[in-house]
């Protein structure tokens, strides 16, 4: 229901915001489309990198298949709610003796790298508390919900769980949390080139930045709807530190075509390619 409100409030915006050739020309000339691909390349590298420590924990696996099982995966998970697909694939990949430790070590995977963007989100939201929307924060419903169901999951499943962390080495735990950061990094980076304006704040920018990705990443979602999401929370943080909806908009919808579409496209070819190769 919040993705599809989300896309409504995003398609009026859209139909109601004026642009031009030159706000087009802005985001894509060469310079700009240069840094858009190395950045979305570097994101992306730290995500395959973290499915691949966490998988040689019981398996040992190349670069080239990690790099496969994560972007097929997450085609499945791109058109599933909660990213639910993403699991069910990767458990597919392995043998059913592992498919509880698959979906904890994936668990565990999104959990750094949301303890990631509570740290930066968090210092976002502080930073700019007197500037953002009142009505961006408007979820408190949803964070007593989510917290309730997620402090019982815990109480009932606390031994496994911990036996689960234990399981992991300490070495991992410290790659996945660094390998996070540096993700975000990459990923919160790659709005700065497509957003910065000489004329404005650049540490307002990125703690507007900051702060849209962790009000968004509280919303329950369809991953197919993130430039929805995300679009609609960004109006209300971004737009009040100066930044047209034109720019805004558009930036967004790069960033979804970039970190969204484009993974699963080549995750479609991928698991095309090998499904053709075991028919041959």
């Amino acid at each position: 229901m919040v993705s599809f409100a989300a896309l409504f409030y995003i398609g009026y915006r859209i139909v109601s915001t004026n642009f031009s050739s030159a706000d087009l020309y802005e985001f894509l000339n060469p310079i700009t489309l240069f840094f858009i691909i190395l950045l979305s390349f570097g994101n992306w590298t730290f995500e395959i990198l973290k499915w691949k420590i966490v998988i040689q924990t019981f398996n040992k696996i190349s670069f080239k298949k990690a790099t496969y099982e994560t972007l097929v995966a997450y085609t499945y998970g791109l058109i599933t709610p909660f990213n639910s697909g993403n699991y069910f694939k990767k458990i597919l990949f392995y043998s059913k003796e592992h498919s509880k430790k698959i979906v904890f070590l994936n668990l565990s995977k999104g959990i750094y790298q949301m303890m990631t963007t509570l740290i930066f989100g968090s210092w976002g939201i502080y930073y700019l508390i007197d500037n953002i929307d009142a009505r961006a924060f408007n979820q408190k419903t949803f964070l007593m919900i989510t917290s309730c169901i997620g402090s019982i999951v815990f109480i009932v499943f606390r031994k496994k769980i911990i036996a689960y962390i234990k399981s992991i080495p300490l070495t991992i735990h410290f790659q996945l949390f660094l390998f996070s950061i540096i993700k975000f990094i990459f990923f919160s980076f790659l709005l700065m080139v497509l957003l910065h304006q000489k004329k404005l704040n650049f540490i307002a920018l990125y703690a507007g930045i900051c702060a849209v990705y962790l009000l968004s990443s509280l919303l329950p979602i369809l991953n197919i709807l993130d430039f929805a999401i995300k679009g609609s929370v960004a109006l209300f943080v971004l737009n009040p530190l100066g930044y047209s909806e034109a720019n805004i908009l558009i930036a967004y919808f790069i960033l979804w075509i970039c970190n969204h579409a484009a993974p699963a496209i080549t995750g479609s070819f991928l698991q095309f390619y090998q499904l053709k190769n075991k028919t041959v």
